[in-house]
Formats: C-alpha cells, sequence, structure tokens
C-alpha cells in the first residue's frame, strides 16, 4: 500500500501544509471529517478553507511547531459546514522542508450537550452563523482582507464587484489584482494603517468594466495578533462619471462665452474687408484686381459663416421647427471641419442632390446632429491608421429625407452595435463621453425621425437617419448678381470701429444712398438732433461704447415717439448673450450680421424705408 492510500485509510484527517501556508496534501479523511473536498482545499490558502481559526489559537501552535519543531495538540473550530458546535481535536507536527502536518478528528461527540462547554460552543457558533448571515446580506460589497490584502472571505456582492461567480472564486487572492499599478503602492499603505484606524480610500478596480469605488477599512479583530480588516466598498463609478460631465458641460459654457468674445473681435475686421473688397469686386479696374477682391470677399464671407456657425452652435435658444435646407447644413459643419478631416487624412465626399427637398426641424439641432456623425466619421477614419473617407448621401424616401455618414475606418464591433445609442456608452476610454450619439438619437426622434447604424461591408460604419421633408412651398430667395436699390436714400450709420463704418459707408454710397455717420451713442444724439436731420434708414451697431448700445438709442426714438425707432437697422457680429437677443426680440428690429455682402445691405435698406 502507497502512502497516499495510507493516509486515506486512516479515520483521522491529515494535512500538509506547505511554508507559504497553501494545503500541499489533503487526505480521504480530512474530506470526511470536514465535508471539504481535494478541490477545495489542495493548493489554497489554509486560512480560506479555515478563517476562523485565523488568529486564533491554532495559529499560535503552528507557528511554534514550525519554530521548535516541538509536537503539539489544540483544539481548532471546524470548517463553517461542518455541524454546529464541531471542534477539531489536532496534532501538529513540522515535517522535512519546514512542512506542517496536522491529523485531526472531531471531538464535539465527547462532549456531552448539557455540558458547560457544549453549550459554550454552541453560542459561539449561534454568533458566527449570525455574523456569516449578516455579512453574507449586506447589499454592499464586503471583503475579509489579511493586512497584506489577502482575500480571506467575500459576500456575493464583493465577489460580483471582483467579477467571481462566488465568493469561493476569489478567495485566497490578492485584492491588489485587480487595483491598477498606479494605486497599488498606496492600497498596500492604506491597509497597513488601517490595523490601526479606520481608513477611506478610492480605488479605480480594473475589469470590464472599470468600476471606481470608495471604500471603509476597519480592523475587525484589533485585539489578535494576526488582524482582519472588513473592506465595504460603494460603486461610485456614476458619480465619478457625471461629475467629469459636469465638468465638460462647464467647460462647454466657458467656451460659449469664449466664443462669443472671439466672434464680435473676428466679425468686425472681417465685415471690414469684406465690404472693401466687394467694392473692389463691382468697380474693377483690371481683370485681376476684380479676381484677387473676389477671393478676398468669399473668404471673409466664408470666415464670417464659420464664426456664425460657432455663435449658432453655442447659443441656447427654444426648440423651433422649421423648413431646414440640408446641404447648408453639411456645407457649414464641413467648413467646421475642414481642418481636422485633412489633418486625420480623411476625404470629405457629400452626394446630395440639388432638389432635394427641405427637411422640418430645427436647424441647430440638425447641425449638431450632422456635426457628431462626422466626427465620429473622421475619427473613425483616423484611428483606422490610414486615408479615408467620409461620405454624406442623403435622398428622399417618399415622405421623408434620409441622411446617411459612411466612414472608411475598422466599423463597430457586432457585440455592441446594439449598445452605442445608450447614455455614457463609449468605446473611446477618457477620450470619449458617451452622449454624443445618446444626444443625437434623441434629437432626431424630437423631429419626427428614427436613426440606425450599421456596418459596412468591407470595413467602417453608415449612420443614417430620416427627418420629414417640409411640406410648404419653398420660397426662392436666392439673388441673382448685383440689383440696384429701388430709391436712393438718407441713410446715417453708426458705428464704432472706424474701418468697419468707412466700409459700411462706401458699401451704401454704392448702392446710390445720401451717406452721413457718426462714431457713437453721443454723436448720434447731436446728429439727430438737427432741425434738418431726416433719414430713411439708421444702421445702428449694438455695441458703441463702455456706456452705451445701441439700444440705448433705439429706446429714446421710441420715448420721443415721432417713429424714428422703426427706421433703425441693427448691426452685430456677436448675438449669443441672451441680454443681446432679449434686446433684438423686443425691439422687432431687422438685423445686419456682420460680415454682410452689397445685396443684403440692399435688400435690407429697402425694406425699412418701404415700412
Amino acid at each position: 500500500m502507497d502512502a497516499k492510500a495510507l493516509l486515506d485509510s486512516l479515520d483521522v484527517g491529515v494535512a500538509a501544509i506547505a511554508p507559504d501556508w497553501t494545503i500541499a496534501e489533503w487526505s480521504a479523511g480530512a474530506t470526511r471529517v470536514t465535508g471539504l473536498p481535494a478541490s477545495q482545499t489542495r493548493g489554497h490558502n489554509f486560512w480560506i478553507a479555515f478563517s476562523s481559526a485565523k488568529g486564533g489559537e491554532i495559529e499560535r501552535v503552528l507557528q511554534s511547531v514550525l519554530a521548535d519543531g516541538k509536537p503539539r495538540t489544540c483544539l481548532m473550530p471546524a470548517h463553517a459546514s461542518q455541524a454546529p458546535g464541531t471542534v477539531l481535536e489536532t496534532r501538529v507536527t513540522r515535517a522535512p522542508r519546514n512542512h506542517l502536518v496536522m491529523a485531526f478528528r472531531p471531538m464535539h461527540e465527547a462532549l456531552p450537550v448539557e455540558s458547560g462547554a457544549a453549550q459554550l460552543l454552541g453560542a459561539l457558533e449561534v454568533d458566527r452563523r449570525l455574523f456569516l448571515q449578516l455579512f453574507n446580506s449586506l447589499p454592499t460589497p464586503g471583503l475579509v482582507l489579511t493586512p497584506d490584502g489577502q482575500i480571506l472571505q467575500a459576500n456575493p456582492e464583493g465577489a460580483k464587484l471582483l467579477g467571481g461567480p462566488d465568493a469561493p472564486a476569489v478567495r485566497g487572492r490578492s485584492l491588489a489584482e485587480w487595483a491598477g499599478e498606479l494605486q497599488r503602492a498606496g492600497l498596500a499603505a492604506t491597509l497597513r494603517e488601517a490595523v490601526n484606524q479606520r481608513q477611506e480610500f478610492t480605488l479605480t478596480l480594473t475589469g470590464d468594466p472599470v468600476r471606481d469605488v470608495q471604500a471603509v477599512i476597519v480592523n475587525v479583530d484589533p485585539i489578535e495578533p494576526s488582524p482582519k480588516l472588513l473592506f465595504l466598498a460603494v460603486d461610485v463609478s456614476r458619480e465619478i462619471l457625471l461629475q467629469r460631465k459636469l465638468l465638460q458641460t462647464d467647460r462647454l459654457s466657458q467656451l460659449g462665452a469664449l466664443v462669443s468674445g472671439v466672434a464680435h473681435e473676428l466679425n468686425n475686421p472681417l465685415a471690414a474687408i469684406a465690404a472693401f473688397a466687394e467694392l473692389l469686386v463691382v468697380e474693377p479696374r483690371q481683370a485681376e484686381l476684380r479676381e484677387s477682391a473676389e477671393v478676398i470677399r468669399a473668404e471673409a464671407m466664408r470666415a464670417g459663416r464659420i464664426v456664425r456657425t460657432l455663435l449658432d452652435f453655442a447659443r441656447q435658444r427654444p426648440r423651433v421647427r422649421v423648413a431646414v435646407d440640408l446641404a447648408e447644413i453639411v456645407d457649414r459643419v464641413l467648413a467646421l471641419q475642414r481642418s481636422a478631416l485633412k489633418k486625420a487624412r480623411a476625404r470629405a465626399a457629400v452626394a446630395i442632390p440639388d432638389d432635394l427637398p427641405a427637411v422640418l426641424g430645427d436647424p441647430q439641432e440638425l447641425q449638431q446632429v450632422v456635426l457628431n456623425a462626422v466626427v465620429n466619421a473622421r475619427q473613425a477614419v483616423e484611428a483606422s491608421g490610414r486615408p479615408g473617407q467620409v461620405l454624406i448621401i442623403a435622398k428622399r424616401t417618399d415622405n421623408h429625407v434620409r441622411v446617411a455618414i459612411e466612414d472608411t475606418g475598422q466599423g463597430v464591433p457586432a457585440e455592441i452595435l446594439d449598445r452605442v445609442f445608450e447614455p455614457f456608452f463609449t468605446t473611446k476610454g477618457d477620450q470619449g463621453t458617451g452622449l454624443g450619439l445618446a444626444i443625437s438619437f434623441g434629437l432626431v426622434r424630437a423631429m419626427g425621425g428614427r436613426m440606425w447604424i450599421q456596418n459596412v461591408e468591407g470595413g467602417g460604419a453608415r449612420l443614417e437617419f430620416e427627418l420629414p421633408i417640409d411640406r410648404e412651398p419653398a420660397v426662392d430667395t436666392a439673388a441673382d448678381g448685383f440689383h440696384a436699390p429701388e430709391r436712393s436714400l438718407r441713410v446715417l450709420v453708426v458705428e464704432d470701429e472706424e474701418s468697419v463704418r468707412r466700409g459700411m459707408v462706401l458699401l451704401a454710397k454704392r448702392l446710390g444712398h445720401e451717406v452721413t455717420s457718426v462714431p457713437g451713442y453721443d454723436d448720434a444724439r447731436r446728429q439727430l438732433a438737427e432741425p434738418a436731420a431726416h433719414y430713411d434708414a439708421l444702421v445702428v451697431d449694438v455695441h458703441l461704447d463702455e456706456a452705451h448700445t445701441g439700444f440705448d438709442l433705439f429706446e429714446e426714438l421710441r420715448v420721443e415717439g415721432r417713429g424714428r425707432e422703426r427706421r433703425i437697422v441693427f448691426t452685430t457680429g456677436d448675438s449669443i448673450s441672451a441680454q443681446t437677443r432679449d434686446h433684438l426680440m423686443r425691439s422687432e428690429r431687422p438685423v445686419l450680421r456682420k460680415p454682410f455682402s452689397l445685396d443684403e445691405m440692399r435688400e435690407i435698406l429697402d425694406r425699412v424705408a418701404g415700412d
């Protein structure tokens, strides 16, 4: 009979413990005595199998035998799976290579039920079971740790937090396995300090998904030489994510204020550039000069449209439902993304028919939807590491217009394709918010449409959405070249920036009007107080000086009661502030948004003079 068969035939249980406290051998008798199969003990840490023995008499006996080699006998509490009150009589000896051999047998049957020892053991067992029931029923993830981070016990929520199917799957492992490398040293120091004082620690647990937890760590066995640390964790991943979103929202709000200031500073010089360039276009002396002037004018107007797009995107305003020219929206978005697309080596292509009907929706929200789709497509091409294409296609389908934004990236993994519209779901890590597609999905639905996504055969993804068409007949407002004004007008221009004022004066004179200009509020008042002061139109900048605005002049003329406030046309390079928008709405006066063209000035002056 070999040694193993001999051990298995014994009535007592036999276990061999290696110097690192793992169970090297577990006999069949040990299984019979404890109810623990060898598969749950052999190769596992001894203190996991007998967690209640940690820090008690049995640990002291084992350490003493290991130190001096003298055999000793002691009583050891049985595993939790045993009957209440079960105690194991244990003999410990030291074997070669510093292994410890334990031979144990139950002795609870030798204790009469009425004996004090039996009653004491029964009371201890009741307390132990109560503790286990409370621990396992906690809705909060809980772990019992050694000071070096080894997991002695885990409740169901604790095992779930670590991604384990049950408590046995995580017992005996180190909590540091789930901590990032940069946090392991801090976790180890916190556990050591928790032996003497309650600690709080924020830990990011790796896995899928990554979890952020706020933990409280308390030594629940401070008297014993081998402390047990209770680790209670609260999953604060959602709260931290929301904090990040709020921070991002605050940054966007600051960006809106910054864009407003930048818009004002840019639109004024752009207005001057566009005005002088247009004058050169309509009165050329040389063909080369005309071409150069046309380029200057076109680029100034394009820059103005980009600034206006930024303003519209950052502006907060009530939702509207109007006819929207999809081609114009796409042009504005691509103007914003032109540099980023070039950097990503993504070529933009547009296939929108000229006779595509307008859709019914909110122009700002539709711009946000298209911008988000183009940004995602551009990032997909960039992530592929090779040149690619972003294709925007639109076509009519019955009573809707269908739009597709397609890229030549790597596509969306099939297993997450149905989750891309979930709020806070992102595949971009810290670089993504997980809100873009979710917001776009909601905006399209609010406009009466629908949105979906699919992968493209051969690589890439295609985001599509449908919106209802506008059934109202379209009004053709396109200008066909330069138009002369209906009649000559007397015009007063009130503008504080000299170059802009000079450009506006020259444009108005080119239209055949008689023009007077002043730089500010006080000058305008003096000019309007002249007995012969009669003007068909007053072109007034919203921002005049530190003390006055164009609205102050409007209010003074309104109180005057002669109706001259109805001749005012406001000009502005910044309409994002709530105060400016409110004043413009209350005044009910037309607005020339800088930079503007000669035809725009002609049309608005004719309209004001004809009222």
